[in-house]
């Protein structure tokens, strides 16, 4: 069978094509981007002004990055976003406080760093006007959930300074028009057996990080940090001062004076050993390269990556979790919320444990409490009059 006739006349636009057809001209777009075709109907001015205003409308999405470059330069001689993305991470961030006038903590700007690296790749050669929502959508689309959210967040946070600068004309939030992805947290709590099992796999110097994670409550990056020069003694007991890195900085229960138990002193004194450091988790490291040494405050000095890997190795050696998916496996920051509900079998007030969590609200307490409960509903007593029973 011959192929169908098509006519592509110079009174046409691109990609709009007239075909004959049994005395009757219709008229097909040709999808640049995908190649698929569609009928337009048979009016040709109907036809010519849709395929005009398609052109335009999927002309963005054929350019090429280098294009788009041109593109920016054409439409406009202000600072470009990737210029603005390194005065926001050197000037605008730094100079962030909090209410009570403190910096972001080191680890917040090395999150913020990761992604905007991230941003900068996507956007960073590109000028304000021609970003579009839909490329927006597509950028944050193609990440996980979780990190879609944080980067949206964080371009809000740009564009709003920008915004501010007299960058972006008209002012429009783009990032601000996407909607946030629903995250469900998948991971499933560390119950105490596994906990056993993988402290008893565990070497000596990762004994104690678990044991200091579970009586103290405290965060990786903080257990890290004890010091047994920082032990205070005070009418005559013994505190363990804590200042936690996420908090410190924005609150006043990121500041902690931890009486020293029986059972907690016991774990420190494990921490005494032949090898001389000022860290009560501390570890001789197999290679003593000067480049990796340089790296830390001591050569004994553990780091937190060290203690989420060495848990993930033990766990999946283990095998506590192999009946669940990566994303369901605990991971070291499980210890806070099974230490808070052994704390609470032990008779803790919820109270008692957000203090001991740093937490400045309860209902942060109460989520990490309820990953080890239940909810169950209690009803009156059950069971009908007798009399309903008679015959």
């Amino acid at each position: 069978m011959a192929p169908r006739p098509r006519t592509r006349s110079a009174k046409l636009p691109a990609n709009l094509c007239a075909e004959p057809q049994g005395g009757t001209v219709y008229y097909r777009y040709r999808n640049p981007v995908n190649g698929r075709r569609t009928s337009l109907g048979t009016d040709a001015e109907k036809a010519i002004k849709a395929a005009i205003a398609l052109n335009a409308h999927l002309a963005h999405q054929l350019m090429d990055r280098e294009s788009e470059r041109l593109v920016s330069r054409v439409m406009t001689d202000r600072q470009s976003i990737g210029d603005f993305l390194k005065t926001f991470e050197t000037e605008i961030l730094p100079g962030r406080r909090s209410k009570k006038g403190h910096a972001l903590a080191e680890k917040t700007l090395r999150e913020y760093s990761i992604m905007l690296r991230t941003i900068r790749i996507e956007f960073g050669h590109l000028s304000w006007e021609v970003v579009t929502l839909e490329r927006v959508s597509a950028f944050l689309d193609r990440l996980l959930a979780r990190s879609s959210n944080a980067h949206r967040s964080l371009m809000i946070q740009i564009w709003r300074h920008a915004i501010a600068k007299g960058k972006i004309i008209p002012p429009t939030n783009v990032p601000e028009m996407t909607i946030p992805r629903d995250h469900v947290v998948k991971r499933r709590p560390l119950t105490l057996e596994d906990f056993q099992q993988i402290h008893h796999a565990a070497n000596k110097w990762f004994r104690n990080a678990l044991d200091l994670a579970l009586h103290t409550l405290q965060r990786r990056e903080d257990i890290v940090q004890f010091r047994f020069d920082s032990l205070e003694e005070r009418d005559g007991r013994t505190y363990l001062p804590v200042r936690q890195l996420k908090t410190d900085h924005t609150s006043d229960m990121g500041r902690l004076l931890l009486p020293v138990g029986p059972a907690l002193d016991t774990v420190i004194a494990r921490c005494r050993d032949d090898i001389l450091s000022p860290y009560l988790v501390h570890k001789a490291p197999a290679r003593r390269r000067r480049e990796y040494l340089d790296k830390k405050e001591h050569w004994t000095a553990v780091t937190p990556e060290m203690l989420t890997r060495e848990f993930t190795r033990l766990r999946d050696q283990t095998q506590v979790s192999a009946r669940l998916t990566p994303e369901q496996r605990p991971t070291f920051h499980e210890i806070r919320a099974l230490g808070a509900e052994l704390y609470r079998q032990a008779g803790w007030a919820n109270e008692a444990i957000q203090r001991l969590l740093g937490h400045s609200t309860e209902k942060m307490t109460k989520h990490y409490l309820d990953k080890h409960m239940e909810a169950w509903v209690v009803t009156d007593t059950v069971g009908l009059p007798s009399m309903v029973s008679r015959k």
